[in-house]
């Protein structure tokens, strides 16, 4: 229930700090979403080049492999960087 004339406010995840642990369950989800589409990827470039042998979706799956595994990281590294609050 709300008061009269007030509006429910929504939680903004992108504003809270990183040591949060709201903030570190998101990066910890973050992280292990990242690591399974690499690992998708991967195998799928590694299928189109080997199994398929069409050089060029390979590729594409292979750029899609290294830009997830980027994001993965600087995803692992604000986590590791952020030393979680104890309440």
């Amino acid at each position: 229930m709300t008061e009269e004339g007030k509006t429910p406010q929504a939680r903004n995840p992108a504003a809270d700090p990183d040591d949060s642990p709201e903030k570190q369950s998101e990066l910890k989800l973050n992280v292990g979403i990242g690591i399974i589409g690499t690992i998708l990827s991967v195998g799928v470039a590694v299928i189109f080049f080997f199994v398929e042998h069409d050089t060029i979706l390979g590729i594409v799956f292979a750029v899609v492999a290294l830009i997830s595994l980027a994001v993965t990281l600087y995803a692992a590294q604000r986590k590791r960087k952020a030393k979680p609050r104890t309440s």
